[in-house]
């Protein structure tokens, strides 16, 4: 109070503590603790439009498109618009502050780091803004990657900002991406060492995957009735998916993915029946990865990570082990169409063409199948509709047809005429 330059800044936390158990509800698995959350943010926009800080007010809206998501009342389409129009207003806003972000980084920011957004969200936002509207998985998993991103520059800096005690705070919610991710690898390497020991021995319980399963809730959910974050969650996946660890690791085009199957089922399973990971969210990542970007040096059709991700999305659609919704197949021929890339197509070819799969109003779906398929073969489907400016320039040019008539007429140049000076009958205006 005493010193003079003393500045005072209103905001729309009572106490640091308030912000603080924000962030806590915010980033719960508890669908109801991030739904007050993201209620409690509204209101603040309300009362003060421009007063919120962007990365807050970004991670409500993230946040709050998860939520309707998981309500599961909003269509296809519709949900990736909603998705489209966060995770842009997000990224967009952040590149537009992001040189003042840089200049008035506070004293206590990690030193050594800069601050920048992934390359993947980038081109995201480019592909959101300029191009095809990515496909529902890509952008839910680009939203989990955007969560991290804030928590890792935001929220996580909250504890130095205001002071707070590493002693104090929950070890679990202050812990970085790296170290979380450090101990669920480990986890992950534990299990397959145990599990082929266990294939080896014949023996047919699944105790490597309960052992993998207890030690990963108990390190990480907040008590034994909850499952947890959803970081977490999404770190995990990452490693599995994303990292190619469900992959053999000298995977081939063709190549039998029965070994990976055996490996990996009963954790997938025993995740999914404990409720930590839903079948939708593992589809969701597998189907992204499916559809990621190709590999500068292999064909889309011949890149052996992307045939073991559709075998798996497969394997799993087609198991009698997995706990799926009842309309889990429909809804993934309906994502498969929405986006019809090589893959999607050959996973709709699959699951249409399979009778023993239980797909309703099969006949409709054989249709939009070969609808997309016809497509395709005309060149329209899945087409890049960016153009090179090289090869803008380096086109043939238009050819202009001019009559020319006599040795004096000079294409390009008009005949010196006076002024005033009209055409006589039968003279061509030149």
């Amino acid at each position: 109070m005493d010193e003079p330059n003393a500045q005072f800044v209103v905001t729309q936390w009572r106490t640091s503590q308030e912000l603080l158990q924000l962030r806590h509800d915010i980033y719960a698995s508890d669908t109801v603790k991030r739904e007050r959350a993201v209620s409690k943010i509204i209101a603040w926009r309300l009362r003060k439009p421009d007063g919120l800080p962007l990365l807050l007010d970004s991670t409500a809206d993230i946040v709050d498109v998860q939520l309707q998501d998981i309500r599961n009342e909003l269509k296809h389409n519709p949900l990736r618009l909603l998705y489209a129009t966060a995770l842009s207003r997000f990224i967009t806003g952040l590149a537009d502050t992001q040189i003042d972000l840089i200049r008035d980084k506070p004293s206590w920011f990690p030193p050594g780091k800069a601050l920048q957004l992934p390359y993947p969200l980038l081109e995201i936002r480019h592909r959101i803004v300029h191009r095809h509207l990515p496909s529902l998985a890509e952008l839910k998993r680009a939203a989990q990657d955007s969560l991290d991103w804030l928590w890792e520059w935001y929220w996580s800096q909250l504890d130095h900002a205001f002071g707070v005690s590493a002693t104090h705070a929950d070890d679990a919610e202050i812990e970085g991406i790296d170290s979380i991710r450090e101990k669920v690898q480990a986890i992950l390497k534990t299990y397959v060492k145990e599990r082929k020991n266990e294939i080896k021995s014949r023996k047919k319980d699944d105790q490597a995957a309960q052992h993998a399963l207890s030690t990963y809730t108990l390190r990480y959910a907040p008590s034994s009735t909850s499952t947890p974050p959803q970081r977490t969650q999404a770190v995990l996946l990452n490693l599995l998916v994303t990292d190619k660890m469900i992959l053999p690791a000298d995977k081939k085009l063709g190549s039998n993915m029965s070994g990976a199957f055996l490996i990996w089922d009963p954790l997938l399973r025993a995740l999914t029946e404990s409720r930590n990971i839903s079948v939708s969210t593992i589809l969701a990542h597998l189907s992204a990865a499916m559809n990621g970007p190709a590999n500068a040096m292999v064909s889309v059709e011949s890149d052996p990570v992307k045939e073991g991700m559709y075998e798996w999305i497969l394997h799993v659609l087609r198991s009698d082990i997995y706990q799926k919704p009842a309309n889990l197949i429909e809804d993934t021929l309906a994502a498969c169409f929405s986006d019809p890339t090589l893959w999607n197509v050959r996973v709709a070819e699959a699951l249409v063409g399979d009778e023993e799969v239980d797909v309703r109003n099969r006949g409709a779906w054989r249709a939009v199948l070969e609808a997309a398929k016809s497509e395709d073969a005309d060149g329209d489907g899945d087409v890049d509709m960016d153009m090179d400016v090289e090869e803008i320039e380096t086109s043939k040019p238009v050819e202009l047809k001019e009559k020319i008539q006599g040795p004096t007429k000079v294409v390009g140049m008009w005949r010196r005429r006076p002024i005033g000076w009209m055409p006589e009958e039968g003279e061509e205006d030149a």
